[in-house]
Parts: structure tokens; C-alpha cells; sequence
């Protein structure tokens, strides 16, 4: 297992890895549709925000934390006239490996996080303020002692992030029912559901637009105007980002694009290396170092 101490070192599932980042800005950020391969623990402290998660808009205030797990598109979307004139947040951004490291004997934290994923629940009002406030000073905490070199910094965050994360594991339990979710354009998020159900299928323009009984220009125009960026380019990585979960699960590069749509390896090396930055090949071996 590798430990990795930060987000520029492109940590994996398999790597032991948590950071925590704080942000105040002046201005919104813009945030295009992305993925990790690790969980991003979101709490917003200030400003207003809509963030799009696998097609599903949730606006996201303070007492909400977002959990956002490895390989799921997303995006930041700021409101047109924000009620604060600032954007203020804390995340956490920690792997599977690290959250593994916490299981002791039928008691993890992964369990939770993992039935969360299946029901397709990333956004919890945390309604206790005392809960709240206790998995905010946690990040907080852990974030101001990232530099720290006293003795036991690591094992205080250790204790920080067990903490933090079994109050947000109980409050999945507590409340698995959609909350947040925003009614968004009914075409597109038929087209969304749509691609993250049959991305392995040859899909095309033309094939969305007989099946959705729509002219490819309609499709075309109302997709960007939702999502910020093309049906095309959504398609490709969710792609790519079903075939690095494979392929964290233990199936070969030969073998995981044959499931996730393409139909050259050559393709779907060429199109990997342009998202990732490493071969598929590199990926694989690094998920499973030291097994």
C-alpha cells in the first residue's frame, strides 16, 4: 500500500490517502465535470451553490454535506444571483484504503458509504446542529494540522477522521430518501440516465435522438445548456471513469474497455491516457501493488 500525502500525487482507491482543503473565495469557481478516485466529503459553510452529481441537481446549503464516491461525475454550479457574495467550504477528500484501515471486526465504515452509492444518495441535510458542528471541527482540525510535525498530528487525525465519518455513516442510515434534489430539465435528465445505464452501448446522436423522439440539434443544444459540455464528452468519461473501477475491482485493461463501450483497445488507450495522464496498463499495476 502506498501512503500518499497529497491530491497532486494522483492517489488511488488502494493508496492510504486524506487531505482536507478550505476555500474562501470572492468569486465562484468554475468547475467542470470531473471524477477521483477517492470520496470527496463536502460541507458548505457559505455562499450558494447547485452541484450536479451522475445527472441529478442538488442545491446545497449550509447543515448539508455532500459524500461524493470514486468515479462519479460531478460539477460545481453556481447560482446567477447568490444571496452571499462569497463562496466559502471545507472538504475532505479520503480513500478507500484509509476508510478500510478503520474496520474493526462486523463494524466499518464502508458499509454505509457503499449502500449510499447503490441507492444513489450523495447529499444529507445533517438536522442535529451539535452532529454538524462536530464533523466540521473535525475537518477543520485535520486541515490545520497538515503541516503540523508534533508527535501524533497522524494518529489525532486518524481519531478526527473516525469520528467525522461515523456521524455522517449514521446519518446515511438515519436518512436514505432523496433530499436536495432540484427538478432539472426533464429531457436531459432522461438523456443522463439514459447514457449512465447503457454507456456500454454503441450510442450516438442519432440513436438518442430516434430514441428520444428529438432532432440532434434540440438534444445537442439542451444538454450543454444543463451539463456545460457535450453528450459526446459525458459519454467518454463516463467510460473511462467505469473502466478505472473495474480495473481498481481487480479486471485487466484487456478486459475492461470490452465493458464499458469501446471497441478498440487502441481507442480506449489513447482516450485513458488523455484523461488520466498514465496508461491503463500504469493504472492497473498501481491498484494493485503490494497485493
Amino acid at each position: 500500500m502506498r501512503y500518499v500525502y497529497s491530491e497532486y500525487d494522483n492517489p488511488l482507491s488502494t493508496d492510504y490517502y486524506y487531505e482536507c482543503s478550505y476555500y474562501v473565495l470572492d468569486h465562484y469557481p468554475t468547475v467542470p465535470a470531473h471524477t477521483h478516485n477517492y470520496y470527496e466529503i463536502y460541507i458548505y459553510l457559505a455562499g450558494s451553490i447547485k452541484m450536479q452529481i451522475e445527472g441529478n441537481l442538488y442545491a446545497v446549503k449550509k447543515g448539508d454535506v455532500v459524500v461524493i464516491p470514486p468515479y462519479t461525475i460531478h460539477q460545481l454550479i453556481s447560482h446567477e444571483k447568490p444571496d452571499v457574495p462569497f463562496y466559502e467550504r471545507i472538504i475532505m477528500y479520503v480513500s478507500e484504503a484509509c476508510l478500510k484501515s478503520f474496520q474493526f471486526n462486523e463494524y466499518g465504515l464502508l458499509s454505509s458509504l457503499h449502500l449510499a452509492t447503490e441507492n444513489k444518495r450523495y447529499h444529507f441535510a445533517i438536522n442535529d446542529h451539535h452532529e454538524y458542528e462536530t464533523i466540521y471541527k473535525c475537518m477543520r482540525q485535520i486541515y490545520y494540522n497538515r503541516d503540523s510535525t508534533l508527535y501524533g498530528a497522524q494518529l489525532i487525525n486518524r481519531a478526527n477522521i473516525l469520528k467525522m465519518m461515523t456521524l455522517i455513516c449514521r446519518n446515511i442510515h438515519e436518512e436514505l430518501k432523496p433530499q436536495g434534489v432540484l427538478h432539472t430539465n426533464p429531457l436531459v435528465e432522461n438523456i443522463l440516465s439514459y447514457i449512465n445505464s447503457n454507456y456500454s452501448d454503441d450510442i450516438s446522436m442519432d440513436s438518442l435522438a430516434e430514441h428520444f423522439y428529438v432532432n440532434k440539434s434540440t438534444l445537442a443544444k439542451e444538454f450543454k445548456n444543463q451539463t456545460s459540455q457535450t453528450i459526446h464528452s459525458y459519454l467518454i468519461m463516463k467510460r473511462v471513469n467505469v473502466a478505472k473501477q473495474e480495473m481498481a475491482n481487480g479486471i485487466p485493461p484487456s478486459q475492461a474497455y470490452l465493458l464499458t463501450g469501446f471497441r478498440e483497445y487502441s481507442t480506449f488507450y489513447r482516450t485513458f491516457v488523455k484523461f488520466e495522464g498514465i496508461s491503463p496498463k500504469t493504472f492497473y499495476q498501481n491498484c494493485h501493488v503490494a497485493e
